[in-house]
């Protein structure tokens, strides 16, 4: 859900390049690769074909091709014995070509929110949005829901429901992740056309100062956070603020009432579902919709195709994704998952997560809760269920809908930001105490009302 910030220059010069050929904008390239290599054929697979299948423009005979070349020689190696192994293992998922071959795995962590640990000098303890002090929303009740029986799949299909995303070299998994859970349940309720909403007045616009799952921004949050944004001001429409793949300022200074625009989503807010619990999971995919995650997707890039069955109990949950349904294939249950890394990865942009007849009690150890959903004063582990741990943190957007620019403000009495109570911040001041690193002890009293201030506005009575 963060952003990996690279040390080396050479490093960052390389991952700029590497990424712009996969970022959405102005001058990009197309996503989707032109042909589906088969598993079987890989060995012959050739760093031409990739360059041509995704539109690299790597000049030849540079040492940038020369380190590029040698980075998907490896990629398209690892690829082979993955299958291999799969195929000794008896699984039945496949690995393949995809569009992070020539990336590093330094370069490859920024998709999966991979951060450094930051060194703060303050010593004073935070406020925890993870589960266990989860505020701002409303639980589910886990024993109503538990008690209901799921059919064997239900939920929305591969080609239902929002579009897909590429979040680029940007740690925005957690702003995509609650947009497009909102375009879900606008579709839900029958608006059509459904707008794409803009993910980008998020990663721009959403203060974070108890570093929930990062800092801010391309550097992390989460869907708490982005939905207690959209309850209290709204987003734009993608239109009016497209994706940009960095963190830039709010082009709202000043905001104390709705987001002032043509048209902006709201919600009322959010719905925890019980942690840990893949009834409520299933039974909301069913009769609710698609549903915010956190996962491990540390080991996701060379999926290809198949029921994926290589999560390991202990996760990191570093990763913010939608799962849209469940279902059975050849007798193996799975989650759908849709992801934010292009229609060029996985199925379709998809991955189908095996779920386990226990899923339940399919348990490990969260050992960097702030990696994922963790704020300061955080537990320093938490236990985290399912496949990939997507049990441990599922959430739903409520109330969704889109309003006019004419409606009456209905928070007229708040105001965004970190100031004193009663004395607006802009949208600015906010983000980039988000994204501060360090307060100064001297300033250790004021700094904690401030942050006491912004957080009690993100909770509800």
């Amino acid at each position: 859900m963060a952003f990996f910030s690279l040390d080396s220059d050479s490093m960052q010069r390389s991952t700029m390049i590497a990424v712009f050929l996969l970022t959405l904008g102005h001058g990009s390239v197309a996503l989707r690769a032109k042909s589906r290599v088969d598993p079987n054929d890989i060995g012959s697979y050739s760093f031409a074909q990739f360059l041509r299948e995704y539109g690299r423009n790597y000049a030849s005979g540079t040492d940038e091709y020369s380190h590029r070349a040698a980075i998907f020689e490896k990629s398209r190696a690892a690829i082979q014995d993955r299958n291999a192994q799969n195929r000794a293992d008896g699984r039945g998922w496949l690995a393949g070509v995809h569009p992070f071959m020539d990336w590093t795995m330094a370069e490859r962590k920024v998709l999966n929110g991979y951060k450094p640990a930051h060194t703060r000098q303050n010593s004073r303890k935070g406020f925890s949005l993870l589960h266990e002090s989860m505020v701002g929303g409303s639980h589910a009740s886990g024993m109503a829901l538990s008690n209901l029986t799921a059919p064997d799949s239900g939920g929305m299909s591969f080609d239902s429901g929002p579009a897909l995303r590429q979040q680029a070299n940007c740690g925005s998994c957690w702003a995509i992740s609650a947009v497009e859970a909102v375009e879900a349940h606008l579709q839900r309720r029958g608006v059509n056309p459904t707008p794409r909403l803009s993910a980008q007045a998020l990663v721009d616009c959403v203060p974070n100062p108890q570093h929930c799952g990062g800092s801010g921004g391309c550097d992390g949050a989460t869907g708490e956070l982005a939905y207690a944004f959209m309850r209290d001001f709204g987003i734009p429409l993608e239109t009016d603020l497209p994706y940009k793949a960095k963190t830039e300022t709010c082009p709202q200074q000043q905001l104390s009432g709705p987001w002032p625009a043509t048209r902006r989503a709201r919600v009322d807010g959010w719905k925890q579902l019980p942690s840990n619990q893949a009834a409520p999971l299933m039974q909301a995919l069913v009769g609710e919709g698609p549903v915010v995650v956190a996962v491990d997707g540390g080991n996701w890039f060379d999926y290809q195709s198949g029921v994926f069955d290589s999560c390991d109990k202990d996760a990191i949950l570093s990763h913010a994704v939608l799962a849209k349904g469940y279902g059975l294939d050849d007798g193996k249950k799975y989650w759908l998952i849709q992801n934010s890394w292009g229609s060029s990865w996985g199925e379709q942009g998809h991955i189908r997560m095996l779920m386990h007849e226990d899923e339940d009690n399919w348990c490990g150890i969260d050992s960097k809760p702030k990696d994922g959903v963790g704020c300061d004063g955080g537990p320093p582990q938490v236990t985290v269920c399912g496949s990939c741990g997507l049990l441990y943190d599922p959430i739903i957007p409520t109330g969704v809908r889109i309003e006019g620019g004419d409606e009456a403000p209905a928070n007229s009495g708040q105001s965004f930001g970190i100031g004193s109570l009663g004395t607006p911040a802009t949208a600015e001041q906010a983000v980039n105490v988000a994204t501060a690193q360090d307060i100064p002890e001297s300033a250790g009293q004021a700094a904690e009302q401030q942050m006491d201030a912004i957080m009690r506005k993100y909770q509800t009575p």
